[in-house]
C-alpha cells in the first residue's frame, strides 16, 4: 500500500471510486482537478486506487482573526478494501500534509462519526436548511430609510462585504475568499435566481437575500433561500418582507442558517421546522499554530496549564500553557507529572471554536483534571459567538 498525493493520471480511478461512492453517472461528475485550492490523497494497492480524500483549501475566521483551514471532502474507501483502516490511513496522511503547507485546523461534515471521532474529530457547529410557511412573514414590512432592489455585478463587492463583517463576528464561518472562491462579480450573480439587496438612505448595501425560485407554484412551490444576512434589523425585516411577498405562489420557503442567527427574532409567525441538519466536525491540526492564529477575547489575560495526548498529530502532544494577553495567546512547553487538566484531540477542536464551557466538556468525557481556577481561565477564553457555518463541501 502505497499513499500519496493524486496527479492527472489517476483522474479515471478517482470519478470511478467516486461514482461507487456518492452514486450518479461517470458523465455528471465534476471534472477531477489539481491545483485550485485542491489537494487530492489517494491509498493506492500497486495500481488500484484503495481509498481517497481531498484537502480543501479554506479559511475560517475565529475571534476575528483568519485561521488557515483544511477542508476534508470527498473522503472514501472502494468497496473490497472497506473495514480494513484505509480511511483513517488516508486522512492520517492528509493531515500531516495539510499541517506542512500551512494548515492549523481542519473542518469537515462528518457521515460517519465514530472514524471521525477517533481522528480527534468533534462537532462544533451544524449546518440547517429552515422550512416554514411563507404566510409566517406577513405583516413584515420594508421598513422606513431602507430600499430593497434587485442586485446587479456592480453590487457583488458590497455583497462580500456585508457577508465579510457578518463573518468577522462569529466564529468557524469561512472567510469566502481564497483559490476556492473564484468566482467573478458575474459569476456571483448569476449563481442565484435572484440576490435582493437592502440599502440604508446613504444608498450603502447593509444586507442581501440570495434565492432560487425553483419550477413549481401552487401547494408545491418552493422558494430557497441560500443566504439571508444583515448588518442590522431593519435591513434583516426588509429582506424578509420581499420573502414574505412569495405567498402567493410558494407557500413554503426554506432558509440556509447556523448557529444563533438573529432571524429567529424576526420571524413574526409560527410553523418553523429543520428540514435538514449536516453536523461540522473540527480538529486541531497544529496546536500551536492554530493558538496563535485565532483571536481570543481581549479581557482573558491569564495563563492555564493543560496536556494533550494525540495519536493522530503526535506533534500536538504535551504538557502546554496557554498563554493569554490583549485577544491574542501563545502556547509555551512546560514541565509536567500528568496530575492537572487533561485535554483530548477532540476537546481541542470544540476549545478553538469556543462558545462552551469547562463543564460541558467534562461531561462530554473531552477534559479531565485541573483545579476551579483553570477552568474559569479557560471558560473566559471560550467565551464568544456560538460557531457557526454557511457553505457546504
Amino acid at each position: 500500500m502505497q499513499t500519496r498525493e493524486m496527479t492527472a493520471d489517476d483522474a479515471d480511478a478517482s470519478l470511478r471510486a467516486s461514482r461507487d461512492a456518492f452514486g450518479g453517472p461517470l458523465q455528471d461528475r465534476s471534472k477531477f482537478t489539481l491545483g485550485d485550492g485542491v489537494h487530492r490523497f489517494g491509498t493506492f494497492d500497486g495500481g488500484v486506487l484503495a481509498a481517497k480524500a481531498n484537502d480543501l483549501e479554506f479559511t475560517s475566521l475565529i475571534g476575528g482573526r483568519e485561521v488557515v483551514t483544511a477542508g476534508v471532502a470527498g473522503v472514501l474507501v472502494t468497496p473490497e478494501y472497506r473495514g480494513t483502516g484505509l480511511a483513517r490511513e488516508v486522512l492520517t496522511h492528509l493531515l500531516g500534509r495539510a499541517r506542512q503547507r500551512g494548515a492549523v485546523i481542519s473542518t469537515l461534515f462528518r457521515t460517519a462519526p465514530a472514524l471521525y471521532r477517533s481522528l480527534g474529530y468533534e462537532q462544533v457547529a451544524e449546518l440547517c436548511v429552515g422550512e416554514l410557511p411563507t404566510a409566517a412573514l406577513r405583516g413584515l414590512r420594508v421598513r422606513p430609510g431602507i430600499t430593497v432592489r434587485r442586485a446587479t455585478a456592480n453590487d457583488a463587492p458590497a455583497i462580500r462585504a456585508v457577508y465579510a463583517q457578518v463573518a468577522s463576528t462569529g466564529s468557524c464561518l469561512l472567510t469566502r475568499t481564497g483559490p476556492r472562491f473564484t468566482a467573478t462579480d458575474d459569476m456571483l450573480i448569476e449563481s442565484f435566481d435572484g440576490i435582493t439587496v437592502a440599502a440604508n438612505p446613504t444608498g450603502d448595501i447593509t444586507g442581501y437575500a440570495s434565492w432560487n425560485r425553483g419550477e413549481n407554484w401552487g401547494p408545491t412551490g418552493v422558494l430557497e433561500v441560500v443566504d439571508l444576512l444583515s448588518l442590522d434589523s431593519a435591513s434583516a425585516e426588509s429582506l424578509l418582507s420581499v420573502i414574505g411577498s412569495f405567498d402567493a405562489v410558494t407557500p413554503t420557503v426554506t432558509i440556509r442558517t447556523s448557529g444563533l442567527d438573529p432571524i429567529h427574532w424576526l420571524i413574526p409567525g409560527a410553523g418553523w421546522s429543520v428540514r435538514d441538519v449536516r453536523p461540522y466536525l473540527l480538529r486541531v491540526v497544529d496546536l500551536a499554530g492554530a493558538v496563535e492564529q485565532r483571536g481570543w477575547p481581549g479581557r482573558a489575560d491569564a495563563a492555564v496549564d493543560f496536556s494533550v495526548e494525540d495519536p493522530v498529530c503526535p506533534w500536538n502532544s504535551g504538557h502546554h500553557r496557554l498563554v493569554l494577553s490583549g485577544g491574542r495567546a501563545r502556547l509555551e512547553p512546560v514541565s509536567g507529572d500528568g496530575s492537572g487538566m487533561w485535554i483530548s484531540p477532540r476537546g481541542l477542536g470544540v476549545v478553538m471554536a469556543g462558545a462552551v464551557t469547562v463543564a460541558q466538556l467534562r461531561r462530554a468525557g473531552l477534559i479531565e483534571g485541573g483545579t476551579p481556577s483553570a477552568a474559569r481561565i479557560l471558560d473566559a477564553a471560550m467565551a464568544g459567538p456560538r460557531p457557526a457555518v454557511l457553505d457546504f463541501f
